[in-house]
């Protein structure tokens, strides 16, 4: 017994002293990882997030901490397309990183073959459920939706706590939103709640009953509602309560969950400066960098932090997740919510 005993502890202590040596290894890779990236000296990065003062602090940081220039150049999603295509096809290529959604991501991948999988990074470890990386698409952070209320129209006790509320007849005529048949938010809405089993096809086809009253200025439309046109708008985008302050308005967090858009990194193809490119994109994926995201209320990827978010912000940034789009679905989608709400 005592000599099997013996056998395991030495089967343990190599186990052990293999999975050391392989540490040092990934260690010391991603040191040289970057060493190259400071020589390569810069990084070009893509946005389609545009004017978000959260972005230009994390890239002064970055700066900061690994000395390596950084050159942001923000545009519409379309834009940041024609922009990176036209580079392929010429030849000439400028941008290393594109930081947009992660079905923009798929489907220019897809399409065009504008950006390419890059290895994975140290801080891929800490992503939380349900998120991963696939090789192509690094999340960092989540804009999550969902109901805003009047509070001076709609009394506490008649808020709706859930998107099924919404399809009761008491708010027809009484609902403003995002359109449903459109790449947006309001198909985001649709596509989330269409595949939530609870909800459905059935569920649409009820709240279609309501007469939802549709316009594309999201932003707009909150603070129309916040001067009393209409009582209720949808899908809200939890963090523009912070430009509605003063207005009687109140955002409400379905009990089915908030569908969400997620945001990352790919890189482009023949990135001139892939090792700052990678070390870049795990900065995103950093701590520190994942707590400047959730001061903001936007939903953070990385696991073990939702208790350090601070509490002003916590619900928002921790808000339950329902679901996100899919792009191999869009047309389906697209077309069915075109039928439902003529």
């Amino acid at each position: 017994m005592r000599k099997q005993n013996m056998r395991s502890i030495s089967k343990f202590g190599a186990f052990a002293i293999i999975m050391l040596v392989a540490s040092a290894a990934q260690a010391q890779s991603w040191n040289e990882t970057v060493d190259a990236a400071k020589k390569e000296g810069s990084v070009v990065v893509y946005s389609n997030l545009v004017g978000d003062p959260t972005l230009k602090a994390i890239v002064a940081q970055f700066t900061k901490i690994y000395g390596i220039k950084v050159e942001v150049l923000e545009g519409r999603a379309t834009e940041i397309r024609e922009r990176t295509r036209t580079e392929q096809a010429a030849g000439r290529f400028l941008g290393d990183v594109t930081f947009t959604t992660s079905g923009q991501g798929e489907l220019i991948a897809k399409e065009d073959k504008s950006y390419v999988p890059h290895e994975p990074t140290p801080n891929i470890k800490a992503l939380r459920t349900p998120f991963k990386h696939d090789g192509l698409f690094a999340p960092v952070m989540t804009i999550a939706y969902g109901i805003l209320v009047n509070s001076n129209m709609v009394k506490p006790e008649d808020e709706p706590k859930s998107w099924a509320d919404l399809a009761n007849p008491k708010w027809k005529g009484k609902i403003l939103s995002d359109d449903t048949r459109a790449v947006g938010g309001g198909y985001l809405m649709f596509f989330a709640t269409l595949n939530e089993p609870s909800l459905g096809q059935k569920y649409h086809e009820e709240l279609a009953k309501n007469e939802l009253t549709f316009n594309r200025a999201m932003r707009d439309n909150t603070r129309r509602v916040g001067r009393g046109e209409y009582p209720v708008y949808i899908p809200f985008i939890y963090t523009d309560i912070s430009n509605l302050k003063g207005l009687p308005v109140k955002a409400i967090f379905p009990k089915e969950g908030s569908p969400y858009v997620i945001y990352g990194h790919v890189v482009n193809r023949n990135a001139p400066h892939p090792n700052a490119a990678r070390v870049y994109i795990d900065y995103w994926q950093s701590e520190e960098v994942q707590m400047m995201w959730a001061a903001t209320g936007m939903g953070i990827t990385r696991d073990g932090l939702a208790d350090k978010i601070p509490a002003d912000m916590r619900e928002m940034a921790n808000a339950k997740l329902l679901g996100t789009t899919d792009i191999n679905r869009q047309n389906e989608g697209l077309a069915l919510a075109t039928q439902i709400y003529k």
